[in-house]
């Protein structure tokens, strides 16, 4: 990250005093780690004022449990002799 970007990324959160909850749009203080009104978990602000929403690796590890799990059963069931 170049240093024009690091100042400019200090500008945007210098401008909003509250974010936006992208959930439920609900307005937070800069520094909360979770929404009050729905509980989710949110990160920084962005450039237009919401929260980030942070990356679900669980949710993604599950899918592709179940996805693997699909394949082997497909094999199982069509293909195996």
């Amino acid at each position: 990250m170049s240093p024009e970007d690091r100042s400019s990324h200090k500008n945007i959160k210098n401008n909003y005093t509250t974010k936006k909850c992208p959930f439920c749009y609900v307005h937070l203080p800069l520094d909360a780690p979770s929404c009050s009104a729905c509980n989710n978990k949110v990160g920084d602000v962005d450039r237009l004022g919401f929260a980030v929403k942070p990356f679900d690796w669980w949710g993604y590890l599950v899918a592709a449990i179940f996805v693997a799990g699909f394949v082997v059963f497909t094999w199982w069931a069509f293909f195996r002799e």
